[in-house]
């Protein structure tokens, strides 16, 4: 362990040697410019012919990150950009010297669209070089935003309402985009926002940005817009109605319930930057499905949150940049009984926002009672407050436990460090935090400790953390799958970029963690070298793997419910190679195959992923993992499938469809989704969800079926 540690830091002296571009600066100043308010509004619908557009402020002056940092583009792309009182305006003229290959195939609004050229907006309204909004949109003019928090965090479930047309002309393509101050968050005692645009030319798989850094886009290397005076967010209050029909068909007891139930959020601007959003009889009936995972060790799966009014502001509770093991927050606690059953709320509200150099958030909950449960208020607040150019300090606290009548309750504090001027020219970055819980009936071991520090650079990367989480350690609205131990992780990325031939990037890296009890006893422990990966120009990826794995099993436990895994200590290697074909490409692939000891027994795993973009109306994707475990305590193989079909019928229709099976549990879902958009803010929703069992001849019988309307209509004022 300590010869690793030294060995860290002797390699951050590479970092003098490394190369960065810092195209943010010109001439010692961040690149800015200057717009002017609009006589009449522009009509949006991705033409560039309306007489406002020659009077914006125009930005040209892009550069290359990829494949070659701070080259000049192989297109122009041309930014004009201007306002009035209730709109940001931003037209794009995207030039294309091959407009026959401009790549648009998708076509279902709030998709991902890495296989399409793209433009997209960074906006930091608050030009505090540490968060901002993104904006994204293809030549089907369909839109996707997010949030990107603390130099670091990329939510992008976030949504808001925005207005975005394209249409590809005889020299390219073009985008109109109108951001509503409404839908965003401002200092209304400034002028000046921090800004930044970016393409992507994917057949060349060239991107292009107006300011970055090192090739990275982080709102700390944004440029800055200047002359944004007297906008107006009207009263600032969104009234969303909903409704949803429901129809709950058991197969299995021939049960039929069938629900009508109105819900309502609303949304007010106590303040340009601060906001605070009701909910009642919140309804989450249309929300998108999990995806299924295979468990393959003893610890807890993490499910990511996909329900709006949570995913909402997400990014102001996030704490101490934590992944998942030891979060003091996780929203998906709430609405869920113990054994994973859907739980009613009654209502809620949430306060977010910042003041000043403050960042706030609080949300309180009123969950139903459920079986032996009863109805539970759930608390959390979290705060912090920005210090140094980039950093900040916090705290958060929860109060309220939605599995059980027990009482609960945990506050943390933390600080993030970040420094874009770091040791050597490169950024540094830095989290520490602190928790403690208190649960009813424990006392004692109930704190938790992290820390974490990074230098991400493009050549050299390093990074070094630590985590102490005791044995009661609890935060019941947050996620914990691995308490009382000591965990240390360490790692190294070199890359080299050729200046010729077919290889973009080659990469080589190291990563260690180890994990031991609170007496420093070994648990786990497991060194990854990657001796080499490579990127092609065509984004064509291949790597291989060597792990060596250590495991103190101390509570005997079974796999797929089948294969027991008794006592003891297990020494383990394994290999891994996958390969995974560039987005541009008609058929998307990513290959893997793994083998190796597990467990005192071994495993084979074979994965194939596969998208077919058959045009912007029709896409189809397949996975299926395959896990052949044999163990002392016999054999199993696991099949995990899903396969995908989505429907376009134009940007405001589509129809998505997802088959899910598992044969570890024997299951097998289908949910069905057709979705009408007429605008940002209105929405019709039809899901159908049908489950069903496998016996043990693979005969599939239906046991659940389920049909939900849900309409809701976003009126603002």
């Amino acid at each position: 362990m300590l010869q690793a540690t030294r060995f860290l830091f002797v390699v951050i002296l590479l970092l003098v040697f490394s190369d960065s571009a810092a195209v943010y600066i010109v001439n010692g100043e961040r690149k800015t410019f200057e717009i002017h308010r609009a006589e009449s509004a522009p009509v949006i619908d991705g033409r560039l012919d309306d007489k406002v557009w020659r009077d914006a402020a125009v930005v040209d002056d892009f550069h290359m990150t990829t494949p070659t940092d701070g080259a000049a583009p192989t297109e122009a792309t041309i930014v004009r950009v201007t306002y009035d009182d209730e709109y940001l305006y931003i037209a794009a003229d995207m030039r294309d010297s091959s407009p026959g290959e401009i790549r648009a195939k998708q076509m279902v609004q709030g998709k991902m669209f890495f296989s399409d050229d793209r433009f997209y907006v960074m906006l930091d309204s608050f030009n505090n070089k540490r968060n901002d909004y993104f904006f994204q949109v293809n030549a089907n003019g369909v839109r996707r935003e997010a949030l990107r928090e603390n130099n670091a965090r990329f939510i992008e479930e976030w949504a808001t309402i925005w207005v975005a047309e394209s249409a590809v002309h005889e020299g390219g393509w073009a985008t109109e985009i109108a951001i509503p101050f409404k839908s965003i968050s401002f200092a209304p005692g400034t002028d000046t926002w921090g800004i930044n645009f970016g393409r992507g030319i994917v057949r060349k798989q060239e991107f292009n940005l107006w300011s970055s850094h090192d090739r990275q886009d982080w709102p700390a290397y944004s440029g800055e817009v200047s002359g944004i005076e007297n906008i107006e967010q009207g009263l600032g209050l969104d009234v969303v109605p909903a409704v949803s029909l429901s129809q709950q068909r058991d197969l299995i007891l021939g049960e039929n319930h069938s629900g009508f139930e109105p819900s309502l959020d609303i949304r007010y601007r106590l303040t340009p930057s601060l906001s605070a959003t009701f909910t009642l009889n919140t309804d989450f009936s249309t929300a998108e499905v999990d995806e299924q995972q295979v468990a393959l060790d003893r610890f807890s799966l993490f499910f990511p949150e996909k329900r709006g009014f949570f995913l909402q502001d997400a990014g102001i509770f996030e704490f101490g940049n934590i992944d998942t093991n030891g979060r003091p927050f996780f929203s998906r606690r709430i609405g869920l009984s113990g054994s994973g059953e859907a739980v009613g709320l009654d209502g809620g509200v949430k306060l977010t926002g910042r003041l000043g150099d403050f960042n706030v958030g609080a949300l309180a909950i009123r969950q139903e009672e459920a079986g032996d449960v009863q109805a539970r208020d759930l608390f959390v607040a979290r705060g912090s407050y920005n210090v140094l150019e980039e950093s900040a300090v916090g705290f958060i606290m929860t109060h309220g436990d939605p599995t059980s009548n027990d009482s609960n309750s945990v506050l943390g504090l933390d600080f993030l460090y970040r420094d874009s001027d770091g040791p050597f020219g490169e950024i540094l970055t830095g989290r520490f935090w602190a928790q403690q819980s208190r649960s009813s009936g424990v006392s004692g071991d109930d704190q938790a400790f992290g820390a974490h520090l990074e230098v991400p650079s493009d050549k050299l990367e390093l990074y070094l953390g630590a985590q102490h989480i005791e044995e009661n350690f609890d935060p019941a609205l947050g996620f914990v799958n691995r308490a009382g131990i000591r965990r240390v992780d360490m790692g190294t990325r070199y890359r080299v970029r050729p200046e010729s031939g077919r290889i973009r990037a080659l990469n080589s890296r190291i990563d260690f963690f180890r994990v031991t009890d609170m007496d420093g006893e070994l648990l786990s422990q497991q060194v990854k070298i990657r001796p080499i990966s490579f990127y092609t120009h065509e984004d064509d990826f291949l790597f291989i793997d060597w792990e060596r794995n250590k495991e103190v099993v101390r509570s005997a436990f079974d796999l797929f419910d089948r294969l027991n895994v008794p006592v003891g200590e297990y020494s383990f290697d394994r290999v891994r190679v996958e390969l995974t074909t560039g987005t541009q490409r008609p058929v998307e692939a990513v290959l893997s195959i793994e083998d190796g000891d597990f467990f005192g027994g071994d495993r084979l795993e074979k994965s194939v992923e596969l998208k077919w973009r058959q045009s912007a109306y029709f896409f189809m994707g397949l996975t299926f993992t395959e896990n052949d475990v044999k163990l002392p305590s016999g054999s199993f193989t696991s099949h995990l499938a899903s396969l995908r079909g989505d429907v376009a019928f134009n940007s405001k229709w589509s129809w998505s469809n997802f088959f899910q099976y598992d044969n570890s549990r024997d299951v097998f879902g289908v949910n069905s989704r057709l979705r009408f958009i007429p605008e940002a803010g209105r929405e019709m929703v039809l899901v159908l969800n049908h489950g069903g069992a496998v016996d043990a001849s693979n005969h599939f019988s239906s046991t659940q079926s389920d049909i939900n309307l849900k309409l809701s209509y976003t009126f603002r004022y």
